[in-house]
């Protein structure tokens, strides 16, 4: 394929009839907002897991990393986003599509371009180049727009959801610890009063013992004196 092929449309764009590219209303865009195998989940709402949430979100800021899944998913998004806003006949569209094929930083290949989207088309200049990029520049921002507020939503929602649980966890730790302190005061009481069981007890075990002792002994005494009364009684008197 030469030079020259590149900057020829077909035969079916040609006879087109021209139309103009009008910028949509700020509340509408010709942009898909689905993937072919995510149409009815969301698009890239599902790629990311973005909600649909309309509630305001703060200033987007810069991310650690970006995984190259995303990066990929999304850039076929936008791709296929930009190859369906292409308007009616040779535009601006067909434009970039030649440069990007021959050569995007080579400076020659502008010119060029435009002679030859100039014979297809007399009324492509040079500012009307520039004045249709803007109407897809415009396009794919306000998607870009839309999808960073519903992501910033949702990380805001997540971070949200983080802190209550973090919290929550916290407050159940701290209410853990302290009932651990009180168990611990608890099991050091018990072990106290338990290394002076024998101590208190002893005295109190060692005075019934004595009075058992002297029961017995006592017993013993007067049995044992009733006793010799008793042989007494049978040795002596006839």
């Amino acid at each position: 394929m030469g030079l020259k092929d590149l900057f020829i449309v077909s035969d079916e764009n040609a006879n087109e009839p021209k139309q103009e590219a009008v910028t949509p209303t700020p509340s509408t865009t010709k942009f898909p907002t689905s993937t072919p195998t995510s149409e009815e989940s969301g698009g890239i709402f599902s790629v990311f897991g973005f909600g649909k949430s309309d509630e305001p979100t703060p200033q987007p800021t810069m991310s650690t990393s970006v995984s190259n899944e995303h990066l990929q998913a999304t850039l076929e998004l936008y791709q296929r986003g930009f190859d369906s806003l292409n308007q009616p006949g040779y535009d601006f569209y067909e434009f970039y599509q030649a440069i990007m094929q021959a050569g995007v930083n080579n400076p020659q290949v502008y010119p060029m371009a435009l002679t030859m989207a100039s014979a297809m088309d007399k009324s492509i200049s040079k500012d009307k180049l520039v004045q249709q990029s803007e109407f897809y520049i415009a396009e794919i921002n306000k998607v870009y727009n839309d999808y960073n507020s519903k992501g910033l939503a949702k990380k805001q929602d997540l971070m949200a959801q983080k802190q209550h649980e973090n919290e929550s966890l916290v407050n159940e730790l701290s209410l853990l610890r302290q009932q651990l302190e009180a168990i611990k005061t608890q099991i050091a009481d018990k072990e106290n009063k338990l290394s002076v069981i024998d101590v208190k007890y002893a005295p109190m075990i060692s005075e019934v013992d004595s009075k058992i002792g002297a029961n017995e002994m006592a017993k013993n005494q007067i049995v044992q004196s009733i006793e010799q009364v008793k042989s007494g009684i049978i040795n002596n008197i006839k």
